[in-house]
């Protein structure tokens, strides 16, 4: 006999009204995201907008937008090879109206000090601190992925992570470590996502590892989304977004003939859909 349950399907919004929008509110709980780019064509952008509008929609009292969708707790922003003023410094630069909202609220975790510590950069480079015969090793806990799953454990529940990027951790498990641990550590980071109820976005350039190894890691992801670049003409270019696989989310897309998604950066809004292409006509 089949007990008769209900489920309550919880949704978190990417903070990007253009593209909650056309995926009814936002993407499911507890999903592991990559973020799959080429050059320059948005996917840091993606998350940097995300995380400002987000943030932005905190300030309603119990968290929840009219469509369903759930405003996570905080931001967690993971660096492993960037500080973070020079985050902000890009922010500033780039999204100057976002800088002060993910300055005093996002939480940043640079884990440089584990990232070099087996490399031959010095130490001056990384923390700015002169060297000496005392510095030459980072105190801590050389292993990474040890240091990485313990920050998670203590901040990852109903938040939303966004690692920058596994293009570094991927080449520092290709240096350090056996490749089948990364693939393991996401295959583990998949599972628990669930029941940390947020979302995880990670960041892969495109072609930049090799291609067997780059369907590896996205295969242990929820959802890829791919940002590219698209050709208009002789001199224009236009970034593209689609969907490659997103439990959950490919039905709908299907459902409405969405094919994917124009998208542009600007300095006001940051990363937007400007238009949605689909199948058959579409706007």
């Amino acid at each position: 006999m089949i007990s008769n349950m209900s489920t309550t399907l919880k949704k978190i919004p990417s903070g990007i009204d253009s593209l909650d929008t056309a995926i009814d509110g936002g993407f499911p709980a507890g999903s592991l995201v990559m973020l799959l780019g080429e050059l320059g064509a948005g996917d840091v952008e993606f998350v940097y907008t995300s995380a400002a509008g987000l943030l932005s929609h905190q300030t309603a009292e119990d968290g929840n937008n009219s469509n369903g969708s759930t405003i996570p707790n905080k931001i967690c922003y993971i660096s492993f090879t960037r500080s973070r003023e020079d985050v902000l410094t890009e922010l500033a630069h780039s999204f100057p109206e976002y800088c002060d909202i993910l300055r005093t609220h996002m939480e940043f975790k640079d884990f440089s000090g584990a990232y070099f510590a087996r490399s031959s950069v010095p130490l001056s480079w990384t923390t700015g601190n002169d060297i000496s015969l005392n510095s030459l090793k980072w105190n801590g806990d050389a292993n990474l992925i040890k240091t990485l799953i313990k920050y998670l454990d203590e901040n990852a529940k109903d938040s939303i992570v966004i690692i920058d990027s596994l293009t570094a951790l991927a080449q520092y498990c290709l240096e350090n470590l056996e490749w089948k641990d990364l693939i393991m550590f996401l295959r583990g980071l998949q599972r628990i996502s669930k029941r940390w109820n947020g979302i995880v976005y990670a960041i892969l350039g495109d072609n930049i590892i090799d291609r067997n190894k780059q369907e590896e890691l996205a295969e242990c992801a929820d959802g890829v989304l791919v940002f590219e670049w698209g050709k208009l003409g002789s001199a224009k270019r236009q970034r593209f977004m689609h969907m490659k696989k997103f439990r959950g989310v490919l039905p709908l897309l299907d459902q409405d003939n969405i094919v994917n998604f124009e998208t542009q950066i600007g300095i006001q809004k940051g990363f937007e859909v400007s238009n949605v292409k689909r199948v058959c006509g579409g706007y």
